[in-house]
C-alpha cells in the first residue's frame, strides 16, 4: 500500500459537506457536458450524410 492511499481512503469514507457534494455534482455535470459535446461534434458529419436533405425529400413522390 502506497503511503498516500490511506489518505485517499479517508477522503472517500468521510462524510462530505453539502458544498462538497454540490461541487462534485457540478464537476460531474461539466464532464458529462464536455463528453457529450465531443460526441456530437464527432457524429455530426455522419448524421448529416445519413439524413436526406429537406429539398430532396420534397421532390420525392409520396407513396400511394
Amino acid at each position: 500500500m502506497v503511503p498516500y492511499d490511506t489518505y485517499r481512503i479517508y477522503q472517500i469514507e468521510r462524510a462530505k459537506t453539502l458544498a462538497e457534494v454540490r461541487r462534485a455534482d457540478q464537476q460531474a455535470a461539466q464532464l458529462a457536458s464536455a463528453i457529450s459535446s465531443l460526441f456530437h461534434g464527432l457524429t455530426r458529419p455522419v448524421r448529416a450524410a445519413r439524413r436526406p436533405s429537406l429539398a430532396a425529400a420534397r421532390r420525392q413522390p409520396r407513396p400511394a
